[in-house]
């Protein structure tokens, strides 16, 4: 039994000393060991070696003198237990604590970082105006200098040379974008400000986050739009009076010119009716007989009064239908009848020009329109397609039912349309100047006078045609049966 416990003891003796020994060779950075703990376990590993020893000593009977001290080492074996448990506890205390440390460090230059790279200024502001965080754009904007640090209050002196009520806009919050503006080196500079309130721990218990942005250039590029604006409006206006007076000027020029033409029509008619009457009382020898040579003489007086007289009636048709008087009376005409019979009258004129004129209708038609200005429009298409058709042509007028519509249509085998003149044609004093012909008579009011009946009535008038291939004029009628 002496030899097992002199055994027990010497094992017991050499864990103790591998324990200090393991101990001692902790590093002290570990984070669940710091140099309480591992003095501590030292310290109890120690007695527990002592003990051993003297117990291996005294049962080897070589030195009995340590006995005495057992007792002692024991006794101090509890408080060291107890140490050892404490500083343990404050180890992972210690080691929790460098944990929150460093997060709290690691999030801290996270949330600098995005402070100092955002697009905005941010400050952070308590109820009396003292910034206590400014990133390097708000410090830009307001031009601080560097002497406040991340999360230390600037001092008054750098805090002076920023022009914004911070305080002001700290008790207004919460604010959105509103516009402030800024003295810096002589020039306004133009901020809009945000402010989110936030309690703060001090004497100071209300604060709020700022947000800055530099609208300078936005808010210029919106001022000078505004002044081209009003410049553009003043100008518009400018123009538009002018254009109002010079259209008051032309109303006026054409009612002048209206009532010229028409006095003018009047009064040039009346002494050709005479012309052309007494012209007639003479070549029918009522005054007394008339030699060959006379004859021919007056007959060159009466046609050309009667064309003078045509000329006069188109001129005075024209100004009366601009000019609004050219009245409309409606009722239920025979669209064959009125039309043939219009042909018919202007056989004459055809023959005298070796021109065949004809006019063909499928069915009988009945239409409500007003029959003397419909009667003036098949005679200015078909004296038009009659001057304009060479000697042996061919003038055809029909008239049939298309749909809802009554369709006149004068076809010629004249010279021809270009396409380029096909609007022209319609427009007053507008004529064809052809190079191989010589120009014809008339003032180019036939086709205008045709369009702006056509227009009165309610139809509509297009022309179709090629050079060298005629022209097929057409009217299309509101019918009616």
């Amino acid at each position: 039994m002496s030899t097992l416990g002199n055994i027990a003891d010497l094992v017991a003796m050499l864990s103790f000393l591998g324990v200090c020994i393991v101990v001692l060779r902790l590093p002290s950075a570990h984070p669940r060991v710091g140099w309480s703990f591992k003095i501590g376990v030292t310290a109890a590993a120690s007695l527990y070696l002592f003990v051993s020893l003297s117990n291996v000593l005294e049962h080897a009977a070589l030195i009995p003198v340590l006995d005495a001290y057992e007792d002692y080492a024991e006794l101090l074996f509890v408080p060291l237990c107890a140490y050892v448990l404490y500083s343990r506890w404050t180890t992972d205390q210690l080691a929790a604590a460098r944990r929150a440390e460093l997060l709290i460090r690691s999030e801290h230059e996270l949330l600098t970082g995005v402070m100092d790279t955002t697009p905005t200024g941010i400050l952070v502001v308590d109820g009396a105006g003292a910034i206590g965080f400014a990133n390097d754009l708000a410090r830009q904007i307001l031009g601080l200098d560097e002497s406040g640090q991340h999360g230390q209050e600037i001092p008054a002196e750098a805090r002076a040379r920023e022009r914004l009520d911070l305080a002001r806009i700290v008790a207004a919050a919460p604010v959105s974008k509103s516009l402030e503006v800024l003295e810096r080196d002589g020039d306004a500079v133009y901020l809009s400000v945000s402010a989110t309130p936030l309690s703060l721990e001090g004497p100071e218990s209300s604060g709020a986050v700022l947000a800055l942005q530099d609208v300078t250039d936005q808010v210029m590029s919106e001022r000078e739009l505004e002044e081209y604006r009003q410049g553009l409006e003043a100008a518009i206006d400018r123009r538009t009076a002018e254009l109002l007076e010079v259209n008051r000027q032309l109303l006026e020029a054409n009612n002048a010119k209206q009532d010229f033409l028409a006095n003018m029509s009047h009064e040039l008619r009346t002494p050709l009716n005479a012309i052309i009457g007494f012209t007639d009382l003479m070549l029918r020898e009522l005054p007394g007989p008339l030699t060959a040579e006379q004859q021919r003489q007056l007959e060159m007086v009466k046609a050309s009064g009667a064309h003078l007289l045509d000329l006069v009636n188109d001129v005075l048709d024209l100004s009366r239908i601009e000019a609004g008087f050219s009245a409309i009376e409606r009722a239920n005409v025979d669209l064959v009848a009125q039309t043939c019979g219009v042909v018919e009258s202007m056989g004459a004129l055809a023959s005298t020009r070796g021109v065949a004129l004809a006019c063909h209708a499928a069915q009988p038609l009945i239409a409500h329109t007003d029959p003397d200005k419909l009667g003036q429009i098949v005679r200015n298409l078909v004296s038009n397609a009659v001057k304009f058709t060479d000697r042996g042509g061919v003038v055809s007028v029909t008239l049939a039912l298309e749909g809802d519509d009554a369709v006149l249509a004068v076809r010629d085998t004249g010279i021809g349309i270009a396409p380029e003149d096909q609007e022209r044609i319609f427009e007053s004093f507008q004529q064809i100047d052809t190079p191989d012909r010589a120009r014809p008579q008339g003032t180019g009011l036939g086709l205008a006078i045709v369009r702006d009946l056509c227009e009165l009535l309610g139809y509509r008038v297009t022309v179709e045609s090629a050079p060298g291939h005629g022209s097929t004029f057409t009217v299309r009628i509101p019918f009616s049966g």
